[in-house]
């Protein structure tokens, strides 16, 4: 045991010189190495591109850096004033001929984004993005990329081959009309569909919630406007998510039956429901989304119940919060680093929106051609080690979004979309983050609740050993997931049940080789993060540490822990971070929590690491072994003022302030490396 133990605790070694001592042999240089918003062109100049078709990406104006004097001086101007994002428009061109002046293929856009149609053949290539300004185009400087050969490079179809081959009649989204009497057949004895009815039943028997539900009287005693809504946002969530968890079942289980009492009641309450939508208690864009959710999935789902004025009514709502949600997103969503809520539910919500009424809505033509092109651009994840940088509860919240949209253009196309090499990645992220029976990692926001892998993420993990193969995710659901009603309790849980996805997908568990033929370490470089154990078969008697130093600093649901470790034994924490998450504007998240007094790392003359991506780490290098393990992370551009502009106006408006007093500081250390052996 205590043998044990002393692995469990590892051996660690801090080093950290402060600048009376001598300068750094090696040190970054950079500000920061992820920006809020996207500031350079993907591919970047001399990349190497070896996984998956090329998508172009570039700055909105406003945002780019170069050194081309006339482009900087226009997008100074560009940073002063609001643009009309209805009119911008924007040329890229690409080639193998540098000068452009053959085989050249050229495209105008509407977004800060292009995929091409066909895949681009091996060798070096040259790409170019313009802004379309008083009808002429100024031209960024050229950049060049190389592709190599690979016949698994994952490319998916084209949007004229997804629409091409969605179906024309209800249900086409939420399920396929033509599969829905084998849907019937193939869910008689499933747990799943069993607690769907049972759900149903009781919504049948239960009054529904009103506006006036809403309690208002917390926010009433909070001064501060920001604070208060906050408050409400939680406050009115807490109602309409209720009744859309009731329509959702009642839903799901007439399209598992047949059987119109549920059709009729659904119906009826989202008649109701949308009649809320000007009310001044109705708080945050999750609220807007779910309004959009419950009538595109009514509208489809409901289709051949409805009568003309009902459709009518539904196609004027679902336009109403379409277009809301699609303002928006253009022109800012494509180059922000990570919008939360969008990122979690919302672009599934209006993506599923945008497909349902294609066809029938003219703004339809233009939401799926961002939804399905952006999908391509930027999911499904941020970066390509298939880690989450916001933390590991805030991950989960991500589930139904990076399987069913995925899942719906894999059944319409026949295209796999989960052959991208992200999901592989996710799979050992999702388990090394927290292995069977045991605590999470302890990374990002929220992450203390999570002493034992949930249904949820239990669910990612079979939709993932299901559609991937991958057999290591299959031994973990195995493992944990030990009786029929395993995913009873989160069977409705709004952000990440797979539940419906397990009714339409009839593939089984693969078999082979399980966790125990898996490295005692993995790590997620891009993402900053790491995970080392001892023993994967018996996990009463694993030690267990996880770290962080990323990238992407602390920003969003990421917190300020560059080169802090949290250690395990069986299952349970032993050193670990302290605080828990409020939201972003709380006094106790951003004192107790985000603050890097909450973590296993060190304060430089008692102050913390600053917030925002500014406040990074990163991970030279490591080296995973059979018997021995070892890394280092590097934290010396972690420390100093706050000076991210976004994290500057949050504190503003909440009252938070980056003072010594509060424990931040001009940055007095020069380098911090962390060293970790096993």
């Amino acid at each position: 045991m205590r043998k044990t133990l002393l692995i469990a605790l590892s051996l660690t070694l801090t080093i950290a010189m402060v600048k009376a001592q001598a300068p750094a042999t090696i040190r970054l240089t950079d500000v920061t190495l992820m920006h809020e918003m996207r500031e350079t062109g993907i591919p970047e100049d001399k990349a190497i591109i070896n996984d998956r078709s090329v998508s172009f990406q570039w700055p909105l104006l406003a945002d780019l850096k170069t050194q081309d004097s006339e482009l900087k001086a226009l997008a100074a101007q560009a940073a002063l004033k609001k643009a009309d994002k209805t009119k911008l428009r924007y040329k890229i061109r690409w080639s193998q001929d540098a000068t452009f002046k053959k085989g050249t293929m050229q495209a105008e856009t509407r977004w800060p984004f292009f995929n091409p149609e066909q895949a681009l053949a091996p060798g070096t290539w040259h790409w170019q993005f313009g802004y379309i300004i008083n009808g002429a185009t100024k031209w960024a400087p050229v950049q060049q990329f190389t592709v190599n050969k690979n016949p698994a490079m994952f490319c998916p179809p084209a949007l004229k081959t997804v629409l091409t081959k969605l179906p024309k009649v209800h249900p086409r989204v939420y399920m396929d009309k033509s599969d829905w009497d084998n849907l019937i057949k193939r869910s008689q004895g499933s747990a799943d569909r069993k607690t769907y009815i049972t759900r149903a039943d009781k919504a049948l028997a239960t009054p529904m919630k009103s506006v006036n539900d809403i309690n208002t009287k917390l926010a009433e005693k909070l001064t501060n406007a920001a604070q208060r809504e906050a408050m409400m946002t939680r406050e009115s969530r807490r109602v309409i998510d209720a009744e859309e968890g009731n329509i959702d079942v009642l839903t799901r289980a007439y399209l598992l039956t047949k059987d119109r009492r549920y059709a009729d009641e659904a119906l009826k309450r989202v008649k109701e429901i949308i009649t809320w939508g000007g009310n001044k208690n109705i708080v945050g864009n999750f609220n807007e989304a779910t309004m959009l959710s419950l009538c595109s999935t009514i509208y489809d789902t409901l289709y051949d119940l409805l009568d003309d004025a009902t459709r009518q009514l539904l196609l004027e709502h679902i336009k109403k919060y379409g277009n809301n949600l699609f303002k928006m997103y253009n022109n800012r969503l494509e180059n922000f680093i990570a919008d939360n809520h969008v990122w979690q539910m919302n672009f599934r919500i209006f993506t599923m929106a945008a497909f349902t009424v294609y066809g029938e809505l003219p703004e339809a033509d233009a939401w799926t051609d961002y939804c399905y092109n952006l999908w391509l651009a930027r999911f499904p994840g941020l970066n390509k080690d298939g880690a989450w940088h916001n933390g590991d509860s805030y991950f989960a919240v991500n589930f139904r979004t990076l399987i069913e949209v995925p899942y719906f253009y894999s059944t319409v196309t026949g295209f796999d979309f989960f052959s991208d090499p992200w999901y592989q990645g996710s799979v050992m992220y999702t388990m090394y983050q927290q292995p069977p029976f045991s605590k999470s990692g302890g990374n990002g926001s929220g992450h203390q609740g999570n002493l034992k892998p949930n249904s949820i993420r239990v669910g990612y993990l079979d939709a993932l050993a299901r559609l991937t193969g991958n057999t290591y995710a299959a031994d973990y659901v195995r493992r944990v997931a030990t009786t029929p009603d395993y995913h009873k309790r989160l069977i409705t849980v709004k952000s990440g049940s797979l539940a419906w996805f397990r009714l339409q997908c009839d593939k089984p568990l693969p078999t082979g080789e399980g966790l125990t033929s898996l490295p005692m370490g993995y790590v997620f470089p891009q993402s900053g993060l790491a995970s080392f154990m001892t023993n994967w078969d018996r996990v009463g008697s694993n030690a267990m540490f996880s770290f962080r130093s990323s990238p992407y600093g602390s920003t969003s649901h990421a917190i300020a822990n560059q080169n802090a470790f949290n250690t395990f034994f069986g299952g349970n924490s032993l050193f670990y971070s302290s605080g828990h998450h409020i939201a972003f504007v709380d006094k106790h998240s951003m004192l107790c929590h985000r603050s890097t007094r909450a973590h296993n790392t060190i304060l430089v003359n008692g102050m913390g690491q600053r917030i925002g991506t500014e406040g990074y780490g990163w991970i030279p290098r490591w080296y995973e072994g059979e018997k021995i393990a070892y890394m280092v992370g590097d934290a010396s551009n972690a420390y100093g003022k706050v000076t991210s502009p976004l994290w500057l106006k949050r504190g503003e408006l909440s009252g938070t302030q980056y003072t010594p007093e509060k424990g931040w500081d001009e940055n007095k250390l020069d380098m911090f490396r962390r060293h970790i052996i096993q």
